[in-house]
C-alpha cells in the first residue's frame, strides 16, 4: 500500500528508539500502528528486529496472500491443522515463528488492546524456554506518527480533496432525511476513491444540531433549520474531518452574529497552530474570540485532536495540555457553540502545522453559512 523507501524511513525510526531502549524485537498486532510500519492490517503479526529484516507473520488462507501484495516485507505462514478428532487439533499460533529467534531478551509489544495476545506470546516462550521481558511500544509509535512525512501530507490532502468534492457534488435539499444525506455523502466519496468515510458522518438538522455527537435520525430537513455536517473521507489509511454549518433559508441576524464569532474563533486559533507553540495556546486563543462574544460557556470540548491514520490521535488542543507542537503535525481546528432550545454551531479543518502557521487542508470547502450559496 505504501512505498518501500517509506516504510524504510519508518522502520529506522523505530530502531533507533529500539536500540536506545535495548530493545531486541518489536511485535505489532492489527491495528494503525502495524499499517504505519508494513503498509497492511491483513498479517496477524509484524516482527520488527532490531538486526534484519522485519516480517509478516500471517495465517494460511486469512490474510497471507492480501500482505504479499500490500507489503515488501517476507511474509511467515502458519497454518492450523484440524483432524478428525480432538487429539489431532493443532490450534494456530502466529508467536511459534519467533522461537527461531536467537537474540531474544526485551521485547516491545502492541497488540492494539487485545491482552489475549500477550498471554499467547508468554506461553509459547515458556515452553521454548525463553526468559522474554515486555515493554509497551505505543507511547514511541504515537509520537512518531504525529509528525508526518510528505508523503503522508499528500494522502491527506487527497483525502481532503476527496471529502469536499464530495459535498460540492451532493445534492442536499429541504424534506431529505438525515440519514439519506449522510448515505448519499458516504456513497459519494467511495465513488471519488475513498476507502471509506474516516467516521460514522454526523447530519444534525435543527434541534439536534445541539448535539455534538448527534447520532444520525430520520429527521427531514426543514426550511429554517441549522444543518450541521462532520464528515472526512478515509484515503489509503488517512483521515480527513471537516465540519460546515449552514443555515436552511434566510440567516437570521443572530444566527450570523454567533456564526461569526465561532468562524472568528477558528482563524485566531490557526494562527497560532505553528512550530513550538504550546499545545494549549490555540485553545486558549479561541476561546478569547468567544468570551469576548458572550459565547464562551457553550464552548464545552476541547479545540482540536490529532489526526492521521486514526481520526483521533494522541495530541488533544486543550487548556492545560501539556507539551509543543512540531512542524508537520495534523490536527484539527474545530470550534463549536452548543445552546439548549437554539442548536449548535460547529466550524472544523484538518490543519497542517508549519513554520509559521497552521494550514488548513480542507480550505478549499466554503465557510459560507447560507446553504443557498455552499
Amino acid at each position: 500500500m505504501y512505498p518501500k523507501e517509506e516504510l524504510e524511513s519508518r522502520i529506522r525510526r523505530l530502531r533507533r528508539w529500539m536500540a536506545r531502549r535495548d530493545v531486541d524485537l518489536s511485535l505489532f498486532a492489527s491495528g494503525p500502528n502495524m499499517l504505519y510500519l508494513s503498509g497492511t492490517m491483513e498479517a496477524e503479526l509484524l516482527a520488527v528486529p532490531l538486526d534484519g529484516e522485519p516480517y509478516l507473520i500471517a495465517r494460511y488462507a486469512f490474510g497471507d496472500e492480501i500482505a504479499r501484495e500490500r507489503s515488501p516485507f517476507h511474509v511467515e505462514v502458519f497454518k492450523p491443522y484440524f483432524g478428525t478428532n480432538r487429539k489431532e487439533v493443532e490450534e494456530p499460533n502466529p508467536f511459534k515463528v519467533l522461537l527461531n529467534t536467537e537474540k531474544l531478551r526485551r521485547v516491545a509489544i502492541d497488540f492494539s488492546g487485545r491482552k489475549e495476545l500477550v498471554e499467547r506470546m508468554r506461553k509459547v516462550f515458556r515452553r521454548g524456554k525463553k526468559s522474554v521481558a515486555t515493554i509497551d511500544a505505543r507511547e514511541q509509535l504515537n509520537r512518531m506518527r504525529s509528525v508526518k512525512s510528505e508523503y503522508e501530507i499528500g494522502l491527506m490532502k487527497e483525502s481532503a480533496s476527496i471529502s469536499i468534492k464530495a459535498l460540492d457534488s451532493v445534492e442536499i435539499a429541504p424534506r431529505m432525511s438525515e440519514v439519506e444525506v449522510a448515505n448519499r455523502l458516504e456513497f459519494k466519496m467511495r465513488e471519488l476513491g475513498a476507502d471509506g468515510s474516516s467516521f460514522p458522518t454526523i447530519v444534525a438538522s435543527g434541534m439536534n444540531s445541539f448535539n455534538a455527537h448527534h447520532i444520525l435520525s430520520e429527521r427531514r430537513i426543514s426550511e429554517g433549520d441549522i444543518l450541521l455536517i462532520d464528515f472526512g473521507a478515509k484515503y489509503k489509511g488517512y483521515c480527513s474531518d471537516i465540519t460546515r454549518t449552514y443555515f436552511i433559508g434566510t440567516p437570521p441576524s443572530e444566527f450570523m452574529e454567533r456564526y461569526e464569532a465561532v468562524l472568528n474563533a477558528q482563524m485566531r486559533a490557526m494562527e497560532y497552530m505553528r512550530q513550538g507553540v504550546a499545545f494549549e495556546r490555540p485553545d486558549i486563543e479561541a476561546r478569547k474570540v468567544l468570551k469576548e462574544a458572550g459565547l464562551l460557556e457553550y464552548f464545552v470540548h476541547s479545540l482540536g485532536h490529532g489526526v492521521g491514520l486514526e481520526i483521533h490521535e494522541d495530541i488533544r488542543l486543550l487548556v492545560g495540555r501539556g507539551g509543543l507542537m512540531e512542524e508537520g503535525m495534523t490536527v484539527t481546528d474545530e470550534p463549536g457553540i452548543y445552546i439548549r432550545g437554539w442548536g449548535g454551531i460547529r466550524i472544523e479543518d484538518t490543519v497542517l502545522v508549519s513554520k509559521s502557521k497552521g494550514i488548513a487542508l480542507t480550505e478549499r470547502l466554503p465557510k459560507d453559512p447560507d446553504f443557498l450559496r455552499r
